[in-house]
């Protein structure tokens, strides 16, 4: 594969994150003990973790409700506010959100990271919420405002059966890695490192939204795709901090 390629140039980025991710995905599936297991030797894991993020989770996104106010005490202003609310009803139904949003919270008290994508689904004309694989997005930052994303690259997989039926491209093998590069201005869609569209950017702006962290002062945040894992989000710092303790690990 040609170094310089964009496929190339993803896979370098970030590899301190991504091994963090692996870390924290194997604590939380109980995966917890160090080294191989030694012949005879009994290893039993209480994953106090998974258990305290999976139900504090659960508690913390039940409920959730949202209104839009008028912008004025008015009667037009009131039927505006209420037309908007229930838009915003219709597209939380429609995409299943209260699901997505126990699992996007559950990878990002995992992780430390999470996301949403949110489009127009010009076939079915309804807008299309969807939480991409955190482990294939990156992103670049404008300075150290990590609140201010310029652009968004993100990579994933498809069969070759879904890329010819997506795009209308058969690719070499059975797989096909696809990159979708965004910045306010431009969207530019690679297959296997080749280009196979590029236009202006529909939306005029990035259509993801990243959870915002505080990143700790020591770690460097300027260059490209600083999407850096920290254990400032909440339900991870208890879970690694606190819980790690309880999660005993008798032999």
């Amino acid at each position: 594969m040609d170094k310089n390629s964009i496929i190339s140039q993803l896979n370098r980025q970030d590899i301190d994150r991504f091994r963090g991710y692996r870390e924290r995905l194997d604590f939380y599936h109980g995966r917890q003990w160090e080294g191989r297991e030694r012949r005879g030797e009994k290893r039993l894991t209480f994953n106090y973790a998974k258990v305290f993020i999976d139900k504090v989770t659960s508690y913390l996104m039940s409920g959730v409700n949202f209104a839009v106010d008028a912008v004025e005490d008015s009667a037009e202003a009131e039927a505006k506010a209420r037309k908007a609310e229930a838009s915003l009803h219709q597209v939380y139904q429609e995409n299943n959100l209260e699901q997505l949003d126990l699992e996007t919270e559950i990878d990002c008290a995992v992780l430390g990271d999470a996301g949403y994508k949110v489009t127009w689904d010009t076939e079915a004309k309804k807008v299309r919420v969807t939480a991409p694989d955190i482990q294939g997005i990156y992103a670049w930052w404008l300075g150290d405002d990590t609140s201010r994303v310029w652009r968004i690259a993100s990579k994933y997989n498809l069969t070759a059966e879904e890329s010819q039926l997506l795009y209308g491209v058969k690719p070499r093998g059975k797989t096909a890695t696809i990159v979708e590069l965004w910045s306010d201005g431009e969207f530019q869609l690679y297959l296997d490192d080749s280009l196979i569209e590029s236009k202006p950017n529909p939306y005029g702006f990035v259509p993801f939204i990243i959870y915002p962290k505080i990143v700790a002062a020591t770690v460097p945040s300027r260059g490209p795709s600083k999407l850096l894992v920290s254990l400032d989000c909440g339900l991870t710092w208890v879970g690694k901090n606190l819980l790690l303790p309880l999660s005993f690990q008798l032999s």
